[in-house]
C-alpha cells in the first residue's frame, strides 16, 4: 500500500520537525492548511462545470498573454 507507506513517511517527518526549533512554524503553517481545506470543504462542493473549465481557460491563456493586471493596479483604478 504505497499511500500507507506516504502516510506513515509524512507522519515521521511531522514528528521529528515538530519537536525541532521549527516546530512552531509547521504548527501555524499546518494550522494555515487546515482552516483553508475545512473553509473549502464548507464553501463549495459542487463540481466545475464545463463552462467553469472554459472560464479558467481562457484566464489562463489571458495570463500568458500578459492580458491581466496586478492588485496593485487594479486598486489604483487602472483598465485593461
Amino acid at each position: 500500500m504505497e499511500a500507507t507507506n506516504d502516510t506513515e513517511d509524512l507522519l515521521l517527518k511531522v514528528k521529528v520537525i515538530a519537536g525541532s526549533p521549527e516546530g512552531d512554524l509547521l504548527r501555524r503553517l499546518v494550522d494555515i492548511l487546515y482552516e483553508r481545506n475545512v473553509a473549502l470543504e464548507e464553501y463549495d462542493d459542487e463540481p466545475l462545470t464545463p463552462e467553469d473549465l472554459e472560464a479558467i481557460e481562457r484566464g489562463r491563456e489571458d495570463i500568458k498573454q500578459g492580458r491581466y493586471l496586478s492588485l496593485e493596479e487594479y486598486r489604483s483604478g487602472k483598465r485593461l
